[in-house]
């Protein structure tokens, strides 16, 4: 049991998964010993038979060591209670012995290694993970104390998992075993790219126009602010670029919003039609300055399980993209439909360029542009369409694209439709 106290004060000291990680492998290496000292296994055990607890008020205070005796038989066995610990874990664990032979894997094990343990027990782990990071590590941990590292599994899938292995000992002198305990990390690692690469994308976004305004700042310090022919043209330059910075950054805050749960806290069932509504008023000047026609196509009644203003601001970015990208005097259709399922879809219909078939599956990713130049030309963050996807999820729908090269784009908004009485 020194192992789990050695973990628990390691805990303190590291955070995150690294802490779990060290005290997991503590209470296991503590198993291990608890295995490995336990008497040889029967060739018939014996069913050990199922105690109901009653309720005791004097026995329902906790008190160490009682309660933990208690808990032994109610189990029947030291080997019940390791049954059921790691049977429970979503950790893999793998007990190697001193000829570094698997002699116990439980249920993850199995899963991350695909391999049931009747076929792993018996074998040199090499012969199951050949990596040289867990050679590593099952010799650093027989030098004492734990250690950790990571690895990736290469296959149908890539996966990355946390390792951590301990040493089971008797006494200092002789190590009875190894523990080697499997975390997988995988959508850690991935949220950690992302996050990486949204600072990256962030920071690259916010220093274009920055750039372009110091650019623009110095040249009337130098004696441009005197020509009064050109200095209204810097101005406006500096003023295009200033509005830029401020759509990105208000995009980046409500992004963070929404994903932080603290923007969409309820639904409730709302008139589509009042919303599509107040999204053509509120983009008239767009529309008209491009002389586009707007035909709405949603029956009176159609009601959706939304949040007011999710909702507005989904149909704000499909509607404004579609006027973007909708070539001058053209139409732009938005309708609804019930589906079979009882669910609502709401779209806007395009027909601008349209989106590549290779691009399609990227675009609601942020930052992603299918022209780059024309975007930000036209004022774009390339946010837009990944706040309408989260705002989609958080409102328990999903959204649709339907687009062909050269003749338009249909985005689709898809909720829980309100089954009318």
């Amino acid at each position: 049991m020194i192992l789990l106290v050695s973990a628990a004060l390691y805990a303190f000291q590291l955070s995150g998964l690294m802490a779990v990680g060290f005290i997991v492998i503590g209470m296991v290496a503590a198993l291990g010993l608890v295995y490995f000292l336990a008497p040889a296994r029967p060739a018939n055990p014996v069913a050990v038979p199922v105690v109901t607890a009653v309720s005791d008020p004097e026995r329902d205070v906790y008190i160490p060591g009682r309660n933990f005796d208690e808990m032994l038989q109610r189990l029947g066995s030291n080997e019940s209670m390791i049954n059921v610990i790691l049977n429970s874990m979503s950790e893999g664990v793998l007990l190697l012995n001193q000829a570094d032979r698997i002699v116990l894997m439980n249920p993850s094990a199995e899963k991350i290694l695909e391999m049931s343990e009747k076929d792993g027990l018996g074998k040199h782990y090499l012969e199951i993970v050949r990596h040289p990071v867990l050679a590593d590590l099952l010799t650093e941990s027989k030098k004492g104390g734990i250690s950790s590292g990571e690895i990736e599994f290469m296959g149908k899938d890539e996966r990355t998992f946390a390792v951590s292995v301990a040493a089971v000992r008797k006494n200092p002198e002789l190590i009875l075993g190894q523990i080697v305990v499997l975390s997988d990390i995988t959508s850690m690692k991935r949220l950690m790219r992302m996050r990486t690469d949204f600072v990256a994308n962030v920071s690259h976004e916010l220093k274009t126009p920055l750039t372009a305004i110091l650019g623009y700042v110095e040249t009337l310090l130098e004696g441009a602010i005197d020509d009064k022919k050109n200095r209204g043209q810097f101005l406006k330059k500096i003023s295009d670029q200033a509005q830029r910075l401020h759509a990105l950054i208000s995009d980046v805050l409500e992004l963070s919003k929404i994903e932080s749960g603290m923007f969409i806290t309820s639904l409730e069932p709302m008139e589509l039609t009042e919303v599509a509504s107040q999204v053509v008023e509120v983009l008239k000047a767009k529309w008209e300055s491009k002389e586009i026609a707007i035909h709405q196509d949603i029956p009176v009644g159609t009601r959706v399980i939304a949040h007011q203003e999710g909702l507005f601001h989904v149909f704000e970015n499909l509607l404004d993209n579609a006027i973007k990208y909708s070539p001058e005097k053209s139409e732009i259709r938005v309708y609804s439909q019930v589906l079979e399922d009882g669910r609502v879809e709401f779209s806007v219909e395009d027909h601008g360029a349209g989106i590549p078939q290779e691009a399609q599956s990227r675009v609601f990713e942020r930052f992603f542009r299918v022209d780059a130049s024309r975007s930000r030309a036209m004022g774009g963050t390339g946010l837009g369409l990944s706040i309408v996807k989260h705002l989609a999820e958080k409102m328990k729908g999903e959204v649709r694209l339907k687009s062909e090269e050269g003749k338009g784009s249909t985005f689709s908004l898809v909720l829980a439709g309100v089954i009318k009485p």
